[in-house]
């Protein structure tokens, strides 16, 4: 940009802003058109009711950090732990116990990075939503910015040429010098000689003081040009400012995703060796002591899809005083009696909840109700057996449910026994057998066997898994149950 010389700054003694970036217009006029004054009250009522979300999602951000650092913590006590063990003492209970300590640990680890990772891609794709906008208003700035300095070049320019114009005329006239124009008036030979002169001279002034308005008006146009130059240049270093900063803020973030995802990678292969290292010990453990299970670390997705199944058919079973038809089950050949066998199950009384052991005489305990030391839950009772050991109905009640699986419970079957006291519906499952000797819709009645017992599954050994299902909500069985 051409500067002024000292000479002209000297002059430069008003500065007129030229002219706003257009957004800053739309926000003048945008005030100007504004509605009614928001009182104090509403201000304060709309503070109250306004959630900040980028507060929310700061907070959020924060507490999942706090989860990693503790969770980091637990693990390095837990390895710590770990390390005290010897070989020969890794098949006990106790180092097991510890293995699914760490694996539930870092579990619960990889799901904390994983909402930071769809934290950090959300991030991303909400910068790049706000560059690109910024990316198009930088280019109509640069634009308006060039354009308005090719204006104030061609203006100076201008200025520049009656400038040295009016500098030459002040020269003139001070060389010249007041008493010479004096002098000429009174060296006039006659009158009419004076007034010719006088005429002159008065042209001249006149001409030299539009030259002088001329120079000031350029010279106010070119300082407000030069006003308005520079605001624009605010604006465009303005926005030029906050793009990069919104770059490097996705860059960030975007190298967050990155490296996140490359210690997930990295926990996972962690994960699966402690859970197959896991499993080994434990077959081991309760081979040794014929104290047979479940494994503890089958695949989450199979666990949920099994889940899914018999939780949509617990959710169709009716009530026996609702049942008028026997389309909860399709493969009833005598739709008739199974409605009828329906209609006799319990209803409206605790009796159901009387029940009787479902492996008669294997009443030792291999795995209680609750959750296990990697946060996942035992949702039954194991009862270790023989293979082909007798697997009977713990209460009267019609087959609902008989599945043969390669995975998760195995051969199970479920039935349904009507409602207690306070009308909730209760259901039994037995997992794990070796084979099944009823069919969905068949009327048991207590104490009847139902399969023979097995290993089928996900089990380390032959056992029972027996659960009591109240109201869709898988409970504890020991309080039900009585020889």
């Amino acid at each position: 940009m051409k500067q002024f010389s000292a000479k002209k700054l000297i002059c430069l003694v008003l500065s007129i802003l030229f002219a706003f970036s257009s957004f800053e217009i739309i926000a003048w006029a945008d005030e100007e058109t504004a509605s009614e004054p928001v009182t104090a009250e509403e201000t304060t009522a709309a503070e109250e009711t306004t959630v900040d979300p980028e507060a929310q999602k700061a907070e959020t951000e924060e507490a999942l950090k706090e989860q990693r650092k503790t969770l980091n913590a637990q693990l390095k006590d837990n390895e710590k732990k770990l390390k005290e063990y010897k070989d020969n003492a890794k098949t006990t209970a106790e180092y097991i116990d510890l293995l699914d300590e760490k694996i539930g640990i870092l579990d619960k680890e990889l799901k904390v990075l994983d909402k930071e990772v769809t934290q950090a891609r959300a991030k991303v794709e909400e910068l790049n939503k706000q560059i690109e906008p910024l990316e198009e208003q930088l280019k109509v700035l640069q634009e308006a910015y060039d354009e308005a300095q090719k204006e104030f070049e061609k203006l100076q320019d201008d200025f520049d040429a009656t400038y040295n114009a009016y500098c030459l005329r002040l020269r003139a006239m001070y060389i010249s010098g007041s008493d010479s124009l004096l002098s000429a008036l009174l060296s006039s030979k006659d009158l009419a000689q004076f007034f010719s002169r006088y005429e002159m001279i008065k042209a001249v002034s006149k001409s030299d003081t539009e030259l002088l308005k001329e120079v000031n008006s350029k010279m106010e146009k070119i300082i407000t040009k030069q006003d308005g130059l520079n605001e624009r240049k605010e604006v465009l270093t303005a926005a030029q400012t906050e793009l990069n900063k919104k770059r490097d803020e996705c860059k960030k973030e975007q190298e967050k995703v990155e490296k996140n995802q490359e210690l997930m990678a990295q926990k996972k292969v962690i994960l699966a060796d402690d859970r197959a290292e896991s499993d080994r010990l434990f077959a081991i453990y309760t081979q040794s002591a014929a104290m047979y299970t479940e494994f503890r670390n089958e695949d989450e997705e199979i666990s949920r899809k099994v889940n899914a199944e018999i939780d949509a058919l617990l959710s169709g079973l009716k009530s026996p005083d609702e049942v008028t038809t026997a389309n909860i089950n399709d493969h009833a050949d005598d739709k008739e009696k199974m409605e009828q066998e329906m209609r006799s199950l319990y209803s409206g009384t605790d009796a159901v909840l009387s029940m009787t052991y479902p492996a008669p005489g294997h009443y030792g305990v291999s795995q209680y109700f609750g959750h296990y030391r990697n946060g996942r839950a035992h949702t039954g009772i194991d009862y270790p057996l023989s293979v082909g050991s007798k697997v009977v109905a713990a209460q009267k009640g019609v087959v609902v449910k008989v599945r043969r699986l390669n995975y998760s419970y195995g051969y199970y079957v479920m039935i349904y026994h009507g409602t207690d006291a306070k009308g909730r519906k209760i259901v039994t499952l037995y997992a794990h057998n070796s084979s099944i000797l009823v069919s969905v819709g068949q009327s048991v009645v207590k104490g009847q066997q139902i399969a023979k017992g097995g290993s089928t599954g996900n089990s380390t050994g032959p056992h029972c898994h027996f659960e009591v299902i109240i109201n869709g909500s898988k409970v504890n069985p020991a309080p039900f149950l009585s020889k």
